[in-house]
């Protein structure tokens, strides 16, 4: 973990956390299937519905691939100092 994410709320931090362990049993689940693909017959009666399987879990995986990035950018904004407000005219 770098200075830079170290210094997220614990909101992010606990988003960020969330998020990976959500998205390690879907890689583990993700690369099971595609090992079953590659060891199964093109003609074999289920695999296209493990391939659509496959799709969908690639997928889920994006979902939370851009969820990652919205929290990271939310995160960084959060962290921006606010501009100093214009002093008073009178």
């Amino acid at each position: 973990m770098s200075g830079q994410e170290a210094e997220y709320s614990p909101y992010y931090d606990h988003l960020r956390h969330c998020l990976h362990e959500l998205a390690q049993p879907l890689a583990t689940v993700t690369g099971l299937v595609d090992l079953l693909l590659l060891e199964m017959d093109e003609q074999d009666r289920i695999f296209q519905e493990i391939q659509l399987i496959s799709q969908q879990l690639e997928k889920v995986i994006q979902i939370i691939e851009e969820i990652r990035r919205m929290t990271r950018e939310a995160a960084e904004r959060d962290r921006r100092p606010l501009k100093p407000s214009q002093p008073p005219l009178c």
